[in-house]
């Protein structure tokens, strides 16, 4: 679908899935910072996504039973990939960048990912790449750069940055890797089915790391906001939204995440941004700007050839 001209109602669908699945991105590391540093990365992890899967679980018997009988033993094995790739490497870097760095820094690199995502796209799923959008992302990285300098090296670890930068790659590969499977089964299945895979793959590696496999109590009420909005619906209207969009373009959504999670940090956290930051944030915006009349300038095209 992501290569047509969409209708109106199409469009209606796809703005509400970007818009919504922002808010729920950005509410991640604020969800989780207070409680980072009481429970082990790896054991977040698994709660949080083992917590989205569930949830979700209803939907995908009700809605996508024929697609789930259709699906191959070689569909599952991808699948089960993809999600090892997203929810070990991705998230448990991601994991460790929030624990070891600032929520507002954690959330900034991780939105970073598009300059990954559309590496990828161009790599492997052979999207165009313009001038254009080269220098949108330009815009994007400069911003993301000027986001991340921060005063306060104890808070915002070298750990925490690597790990942050980790996260960003994994995520962009992990975008580009579900996007064939999204168009042939949806954005639920591919989610749920890849989740399951990656959280059953991780109870031996919690119990041979001992981590032990309930968390703290005090920590539960984060764990299931963490997990109902920011993985379970963020995951899936994330990835519904792919159905109607291109790779490349879904993943523009982050640059929306920046100004909206400092802004929470801020308001809910009491954390300080610098004046680089507010200039990283209008970099980004001018990178969302630039990607827009692109994309108009495409369909402008494309309409004029059918005139």
């Amino acid at each position: 679908m992501a290569n047509r001209t969409l209708t109106s109602r199409e469009k209606f669908i796809a703005i509400f899935l970007l818009v919504f699945t922002v808010i729920a991105f950005s509410f991640i590391e604020i969800i989780v910072k207070p409680v980072a540093s009481d429970i082990a990365p790896l054991l977040l992890n698994f709660w949080r996504f083992a917590i989205g899967a569930v949830i979700l679980l209803p939907a995908l018997f009700i809605f996508k039973g024929s697609e789930l009988r259709s699906l191959t033993r070689g569909d599952v094995l991808r699948l089960s990939l993809i999600g090892i790739l997203n929810i070990f490497i991705s998230m448990g870097f991601y994991a460790l960048c929030m624990k070891y760095s600032r929520a507002s820094t954690a959330a900034v690199l991780f939105s970073a990912n598009p300059l990954a995502t559309n590496f990828f796209s161009w790599l492997i799923l052979k999207e165009a790449m313009s001038k254009e959008r080269v220098t949108a992302l330009t815009y994007g990285l400069v911003g993301i750069i000027l986001l991340t300098i921060k005063a306060d090296s104890a808070v915002d670890t070298p750990l925490g940055i690597t790990a942050g930068l980790i996260a960003m790659f994994g995520f962009g590969l992990y975008t580009v890797m579900a996007k064939p499977m999204v168009e042939k089964y949806g954005g639920l299945v591919v989610f749920v089915v890849s989740t399951v895979a990656a959280v059953i793959a991780y109870l031996p590696v919690l119990y041979l790391l001992d981590l032990g496999f309930w968390p703290p109590e005090h920590t539960w009420p984060n764990l299931l906001g963490v997990g109902i909005l920011g993985t379970g619906l963020g995951f899936f209207t994330y990835m519904k939204a792919m159905e109607y969009l291109s790779a490349g373009q879904t993943s523009y959504l982050f640059f929306f995440k920046p100004p909206l999670a400092m802004f929470l940090a801020w308001l809910l956290l009491n954390e300080k941004f610098s004046p680089s930051a507010a200039a990283g944030t209008m970099l980004i915006m001018l990178g969302i700007l630039t990607e827009i009349k692109v994309k108009k300038q495409q369909a402008d095209a494309t309409r004029g050839k059918f005139n």
